[in-house]
């Protein structure tokens, strides 16, 4: 199976086909990476926002601390939807350990103080 797809590591934007395993038209090493994963099992950072309770913002923006399988996000947005924070939170607060069984932590993307 042939997938060709546009590089986003670098601002090259190189078209790099992945066949069979082989990526064909990287002109880094990263991009090589990036388009074998990519096949594989595309992953993505999830960049979301959660309730925050008694702080001077009604929404805390958060991001999950890596990649999270792209075949997950739905099941990361359910569960981060239902999250509840309470102010105070500093940026970079693990707010969710597990965040839908995949092993990474959703965290705080900003400080927000009480009220």
């Amino acid at each position: 199976m042939t997938k060709i797809m546009t590089c986003i590591v670098c601002p090259l934007g190189c078209q790099i086909s992945v066949i069979d395993g082989e990526a064909e038209g990287y002109t880094c090493p990263r991009g090589k990476n990036w388009a074998l994963q990519e096949a594989a099992m595309p992953m993505r950072i999830l960049t979301t926002t959660v309730l925050l309770e008694g702080g001077e913002l009604a929404l805390l923006p958060v991001r999950t601390q890596g990649p999270v399988p792209k075949s997950k996000l739905t099941d990361c947005l359910r569960q981060a939807n239902r999250l509840r924070v309470q102010a105070p939170v500093q940026a970079g607060q693990v707010l969710c350990p597990d965040l839908a069984e995949t092993g990474v932590s959703l965290i705080a993307a900003r400080t927000a103080g009480k009220k």
